[in-house]
């Protein structure tokens, strides 16, 4: 289905901006917040965000994150191929990411033979939703990070402590993988500002420790518009203990308010606002940190991995380290003068054998 473009009105005061939302859904999930089943489409996604000028979209389908059981559960087969037909259009690019069910699926082999042949840029995990914890499946969860790292395939979690997606978590599994970008949706999800500030202390000591390589979005922190100055207090704690190098803009488009072009070129603003309030009297400082949080930090991440250390890259460099610019001149030339020699030697040998063949009276001629 082709997606259509949406007419431009009047965009948000971070209209110009362009943006890389780390969190859409496409399928079908339940909406505990309406008490009600929802169907989410890529036209949903295009609609909302094109007029705000999004130009990428992380996209996982909900329908692969429901539980085992549940009238609208869809195998990882299944879902990862409903989310690799899902398209943009020429100004918003739809990046698909594999939903991934630990504790349902008989280990990583599906996941693998898909992302032998799928465009998948991440991986999605949603224990509260899947009904599979963390803590009770901390071994299904590690097997996908490490194949995760492998395959170049930066996670993201659903984030909030409930028992099963709970930061802790999330944070003691991305230790076991320290190189591997691990993205914490909602940071601590609808919590107290204490405890979602606590998260981000939780996450900085580890990241400062060289343990882990934890990122953040600001979706859905302690809701969005009732609570503003708690989330604002928020964001500052995490600019001032990660940083903006580790902070992600992600929306939860399409679900709910996030379903609403205005209302979410307004919650766009908020994180505008709030980072150039933290940053006051310094607006070169200010406008790093957004192109960093509203663009540059996810596509250095998921388009560009330069977290991901290339094997055959890391063979060069040892090549480099191991003979200098110099020594490496010395020592090209030195085997190509083997190569002329080794070349040289041959035809001489197969001249001299064939000037011996034809004056040998028991050869054979063909005539």
């Amino acid at each position: 289905m082709k997606i259509q473009s949406v007419q431009m009105l009047s965009p948000s005061f971070t209209g110009d901006r362009r943006k890389f939302d780390v969190q859409g859904h496409v399928g079908e999930m339940y909406d505990g917040i309406h008490n009600k089943t929802f169907n989410y489409t890529a036209q949903n996604i295009i609609d909302t965000v094109e007029i705000n000028n999004v130009k990428k979209v992380l996209v996982s389908s909900v329908s692969g994150l429901n539980a085992e059981g549940s009238e609208k559960f869809m195998s990882e087969l299944n879902a990862a191929q409903e989310i690799q037909r899902i398209a943009g259009n020429g100004n918003v690019k739809l990046y698909p990411l594999l939903s991934c069910q630990p504790g349902i699926s008989k280990g990583i082999g599906v996941a693998e033979n898909i992302l032998k042949t799928g465009n998948f840029v991440g991986m999605k995990f949603h224990p509260t939703n899947t009904d599979k914890a963390i803590k009770d499946n901390f071994d299904a969860y590690a097997a996908y990070l490490s194949l995760a790292e492998d395959k170049a395939m930066p996670c993201v979690f659903h984030s909030v402590t409930d028992g099963k997606s709970n930061p802790v978590d999330i944070i003691r599994l991305a230790e076991r993988h320290k190189k591997l970008p691990v993205v914490l949706y909602h940071i601590d999800l609808m919590s107290t500002p204490e405890q979602l500030m606590k998260t981000i202390d939780n996450i900085s000591e580890s990241v400062k420790a060289g343990k882990s390589n934890l990122y953040v979005d600001v979706s859905w922190l302690t809701g969005l518009w009732e609570n503003a100055e708690q989330n604002k207090n928020v964001i500052k704690h995490a600019l001032d203990k990660i940083g903006p190098e580790r902070i992600l803009f992600g929306s939860d488009t399409p679900i709910a308010e996030m379903g609403d072009k205005e209302k979410y070129g307004k919650f766009a603003d908020f994180i505008e606002e709030t980072v150039k309030e933290f940053y006051n009297g310094k607006p070169q400082e200010a406008e790093s940190a957004l192109n960093k949080i509203f663009y540059d930090n996810a596509e250095d991440i998921f388009i560009n991995k330069n977290w991901y250390e290339n094997p055959i890259e890391q063979t060069k460099q040892t090549v480099k380290k191991s003979f200098p610019k110099k020594g490496l001149m010395i020592f090209g030339g030195a085997v190509a003068l083997g190569v002329l020699a080794f070349a040289a030697k041959k035809l001489y040998t197969n001249a001299k054998h064939a000037k011996e063949n034809e004056n040998n009276p028991s050869r054979v001629v063909k005539k």
